[in-house]
């Protein structure tokens, strides 16, 4: 029990200091997934709506490569139809569909990347390949009413495919997914002449599996705890009548705290980094001759040309607002180190890494 009483007050002060300066932050992470669909299609015909409906099924394996853009490739297909008003006959024939689609997230497109969101629109367009077989039409092909563009053995067709969807999130790994589309392809493809493409209509719904976090999340940056300053010494007592004169205090330039940048940018937060700021200008305002380096970092995301002269426009954007406070342009040496190499893993590409520090010219 004393033990733990006298542990306490320790814990709590170490809990008061680590305050958080920047919360940590939810990044998107590429990742496979699996795309699983049945539904109804209709080929448009000359006969009614109802009597062209046949089913229809799509299996997709696909790569999320940003929040926005993807890519999958896939299987389609099942059954299409044909028919002709007079006299009123009907057909059906095969068909296996082979697709690329490029899939384009239209939630995080217009909404930001929000990895919770529970609905996200989608489209998507490709090109796909279509083999058919089993063509009905060859057997009710009569005297009366010959298909001119009739085929009778196993036959390919190239076509275009266009279409939206819906994805409705279940968690971070499945979601419940609707989708229509058109595929266009050419006019032999249900045998019959009409000049014009062929169209091929899907309405499907099924199951998003993500093979892969699709997500992360940075840890929080805390504020560095600031060190008591160390006690004065007590000059020794002498025996003499007069006292010997106090051994004269140099004064060493103290390390500075590091002022921090938001993602790309140079602009220096004066009402974040307040306390920061105001500590940086009355050390140099107390150490009026000492000349100093003001030195600018960048985060290890994007090219090295690029973040060299960021890490520069940092450094050049502190110094001026120190000139702003009155501090001479002539002590201050501005230098850009591109990316900060005090930093590694996960911590490279926060706030932490894109800073400006300042420190006494050696």
């Amino acid at each position: 029990m004393y033990l733990i009483a006298f542990a306490l007050p320790p814990m709590v002060s170490l809990a008061q200091e680590r305050q958080i300066k920047e919360e940590g932050k939810t990044f998107f992470k590429p990742h496979p997934f699996l795309q699983l669909q049945g539904g109804a299609a209709h080929t448009l015909g000359e006969a009614t709506f109802m009597d062209l409906i046949s089913p229809a099924a799509a299996l997709n394996l696909g790569y999320q490569f940003t929040p926005v853009f993807g890519m999958r490739l896939g299987a389609s297909g099942w059954q299409g139809k044909g028919g002709w008003v007079a006299p009123a006959q009907l057909y059906e024939f095969q068909f296996v569909q082979g697709n690329l689609d490029l899939l384009f997230d239209l939630g995080t497109l217009f909404g930001g990347f929000k990895p919770k969101r529970a609905i996200s629109p989608y489209l998507f367009a490709g090109g796909g390949y279509a083999y058919g077989f089993e063509n009905g039409a060859t057997a009710i092909n009569t005297n009366d009413y010959d298909l001119e563009y009739l085929w009778m053995e196993n036959r390919g067709f190239l076509g275009g495919r266009v279409g939206l969807g819906m994805s409705v999130r279940i968690s971070d790994a499945v979601a419940i997914i609707l989708e229509g589309g058109a595929t266009i392809l050419d006019d032999h493809f249900n045998s019959k002449r009409a000049n014009n493409p062929d169209w091929q209509f899907n309405a499907l719904a099924g199951f998003k599996i993500n093979l892969g976090k699709s997500h992360g999340r940075t840890e929080p940056i805390y504020y560095d705890p600031q060190p008591a300053p160390p006690p004065a010494p007590t000059p020794a007592p002498t025996p003499a009548p007069k006292p010997a004169p106090a051994p004269a205090v140099v004064k060493t330039f103290p390390a500075l705290p590091a002022i921090h940048f938001a993602f790309d940018s140079d602009v220096v937060d004066t009402e974040k980094y307040a306390t920061e700021l105001n500590t940086i200008l009355s050390i140099l305002k107390e150490y009026s001759d000492t000349e100093v380096d003001i030195i600018g970092y960048t985060d290890h995301k994007g090219p090295n040309a690029y973040n060299d002269a960021l890490s520069v426009r940092r450094a050049e954007a502190v110094k001026k607002y120190l000139m702003e406070q009155g501090i001479r342009a002539t002590r201050m040496t501005t230098t850009g180190m591109g990316e900060d190499p005090k930093t590694s893993g996960k911590e490279a590409l926060t706030i932490q890494a894109r800073r400006v520090e300042v420190s006494e010219k050696k």
